[in-house]
């Protein structure tokens, strides 16, 4: 089976939030005693948000 580049957009976006969700469950306990870490945790929030979207609704870009 051929899987078209939305396909496989979709499996990397999908293996990106599983690995950055660990780390960012790291970074949020980290967050509570070193505060200066927020930027870095926000940073993976925002790439997990857009792996997400591109999962749910996107389309690859061209």
């Amino acid at each position: 089976m051929v899987r078209t580049d939305k396909e496989r957009a979709r499996e990397i976006a999908q293996n990106l939030v599983d690995l950055l969700s660990s780390y960012e469950e790291e970074l949020i306990a980290l967050e509570r005693d070193a505060p200066g870490v927020g930027p870095l945790r926000r940073a993976v929030g925002m790439a997990i948000a857009e792996a997400c979207y591109l999962i749910s609704d996107g389309a690859p870009p061209n």
